[in-house]
């Protein structure tokens, strides 16, 4: 008996569905996206249209500060955007595929949307530590201070309910492993990184998730 292909991928679809929230889905589906058009333009359109992308899009510490850049919503819109855009394939790569290990794991321990809050407040929280640490930066891009975000968050989660209700606490080293493979990783790849919005999402990540383990589970 074979296999009914259009099935078989409805299954695989659903199956995805089921490990990761849809929010993730979308974030990493964008990303994706985006560095596809970067890409594609580049080859096409002009080499120059990541630079301008970036001038626009990624995080400008100079920008926060002055509170004005190339369009007036600028230092508003570039604390989402950053997050979207990535300096090539390979930094793209890392990240998503820790993206969606560790939303796989938070995903047994708290709900979509408290994942999400996490996600989007790590992310707010690794720029404004970036522009704080280096008031002349810029521009920083990449989803990598929101990711640290859910790492800090698994850890802080998993330790104190591990130590609450005394459980096994597989799912905290799993979470200090995965802060270490990101750290190591990025570092080789991208040797201007960032640490001070790893830092800064990551704070803001184990914080939120040391509250969550106190507050009512919900799912």
């Amino acid at each position: 008996m074979q296999d009914h292909p259009y099935r078989t991928r409805a299954a695989e679809t659903v199956g995805l569905r089921q490990q990761l929230p849809l929010w993730v889905i979308a974030v990493i589906a964008i990303c994706c996206l985006v560095e596809l058009a970067l890409v594609l333009g580049n080859l096409a359109y002009d080499p120059r249209l990541r630079t301008f992308v970036f001038i626009i899009g990624g995080f400008w510490s100079p920008v926060f500060w002055a509170n004005q850049g190339a369009y007036p919503a600028q230092p508003i819109v570039m604390f989402l955007s950053y997050g979207l855009l990535h300096s090539g394939l390979m930094h793209l790569a890392m990240n998503m595929i820790s993206l969606a290990v560790l939303a796989r794991e938070l995903k047994r321990m708290i709900s979509p949307l408290r994942m999400f809050l996490i996600y989007a407040v790590s992310q707010i929280a690794a720029a404004l530590l970036f522009a704080i640490m280096d008031p002349q930066a810029g521009p920083m891009v990449g989803a990598s201070g929101a990711i640290f975000g859910l790492a800090g968050a698994l850890v802080g989660y998993a330790a104190i309910v591990g130590l609450r209700r005394k459980r096994p606490m597989g799912q905290l080293w799993r979470g200090v492993m995965w802060l270490l493979v990101l750290n190591v990783g990025l570092t080789i790849l991208m040797p201007s990184i960032a640490w001070q919005a790893h830092l800064g999402g990551a704070l803001a990540g184990l914080l939120m998730g040391v509250a969550l383990a106190f507050m009512p589970v919900r799912r």
